[in-house]
């Protein structure tokens, strides 16, 4: 099959959504599918090129308003690439109103698939416009894909597919990049004892508003360990100056490699995510520090995230935006090992048998091609 993307920032920026792209499409392509995939490039530096067997195509923004990048040469590309050979399958992954409207302007007659990642909750401007016309106006999915049935509980999908229309396939991890080895055992020895002899709590994330990492960092003036904060965004700055108010004992990482993730997850002892809005809907970094058998704090947001780290199975979950039961929730794994030792191996067992890649792709594979016989 001859299968298009359209997936934000995907191997530009790595954020929950654009791993999980870069997960599915390299693992479509090994399987022997023409994978395209067109991306959004803020620098408008990067050239199409092949990655592990992904066609992928750069489009430079011109703007971006509200959080959406607006890329008016992604129409005429896909356009150009559609009209060369036709796609069997355009994929979007939303939200994302550009990329719908340039989707549906792909001449053929492509199945159109959708996956729903989350609400489109922050762009106030684009939301109300987008609602209103969209359904009537562009292109809806013959198949909605969402990771959980919380993701499919939301009140903006009706709009665009009905219920028979929408499909549960759990998002996955490769396992095996985060087993750890004894050649390994040396890296994370060293991180630990860079960043004190204490207990190391592990954050990761792009520095945004809905992460909660305010929360954590007011959290962590009430807990006696460190924590490793990684990734950066618009509220780097703001964040360290709270850092320094508060006492609260931070080492920013900034961005980590892909290859130097996984000791980060092992010189931890706990993994926290303290999002504290629905715009985060899974959490794919809590199934990475579940394969490395890490216990997990985590917010209760009432969607995707909970039913992949549920309270008392492998993670310790608190209300949202709630310093202290954070603070509470680190304390106490900190100081009952055995429980923290519990909950990860729940994670780890949980993650490795319900999330495998193989699944993901067959489950993805036999949807595309039931939808071209129905087409």
């Amino acid at each position: 099959m001859r299968i298009a993307h359209f997936a934000k920032y995907t191997f530009h920026r790595m954020g929950g959504m654009e791993r999980h792209v870069s997960t599915l499409t390299r693992a479509l392509a090994a399987r022997g599918h023409d994978v395209t995939v067109f991306c959004y490039d803020p620098s408008g530096l990067n050239t199409p090129r092949l990655i592990d067997g992904v066609h992928v195509e750069p489009i430079p923004t011109l703007v971006s308003i509200s959080s959406q990048s607006i890329a008016p040469r992604l129409i005429s590309r896909c356009r150009a690439l559609a009209r060369e050979r036709p796609f069997d399958i355009v994929h979007q992954h939303w939200p994302d109103p550009f990329a719908h409207v340039a989707a549906t302007l792909i001449p053929g007659r492509p199945v159109h698939v959708v996956s729903w990642h989350s609400d489109i909750v922050r762009q106030r401007l684009v939301r109300p416009f987008y609602r209103a016309i969209a359904p009537k106006l562009l292109v809806k999915p013959d198949a909605l894909i969402g990771a959980t049935l919380a993701h499919l509980r939301s009140e903006q999908i009706p709009c665009f597919a009905p219920p028979e229309r929408c499909h549960v396939i759990p998002y996955s991890i490769d396992i095996t990049p985060f087993t750890n080895t004894t050649a390994q055992l040396a890296t994370i020895a060293q991180l630990r004892k860079q960043h004190g002899d204490g207990p190391l709590i592990f954050s990761l994330g792009r520095h945004v508003y809905y992460k909660g990492f305010e929360v954590l960092i007011r959290a962590m003036a009430h807990v006696p360990a460190t924590l490793l904060l990684g990734g950066e965004g618009p509220l780097t700055p703001q964040l360290r100056q709270l850092s320094k108010a508060t006492n609260a004992r931070v080492h920013f990482l900034g961005m980590i490699p892909e290859s130097e993730l996984p000791n980060f997850y092992h010189a931890a002892d706990v993994f926290c995510l303290p999002s504290i809005a629905q715009t985060e809907a899974f959490g794919l970094v809590q199934a990475e520090a579940m394969a490395c058998r890490k216990p997990l704090v985590n917010t209760d947001l009432h969607n995707g995230v909970n039913e992949l780290a549920p309270h008392n199975v492998c993670a310790i979950t608190v209300p949202p935006n709630n310093e202290l039961a954070l603070a509470s929730a680190l304390n106490r794994l900190i100081e009952n090992p055995t429980l923290a030792a519990r909950l990860g191996t729940a994670g780890y067992e949980r993650i490795s048998t319900h999330y495998t890649i193989a699944a993901m792709v067959d489950k993805i594979t036999i949807l595309y091609e039931t939808l071209q016989q129905s087409c």
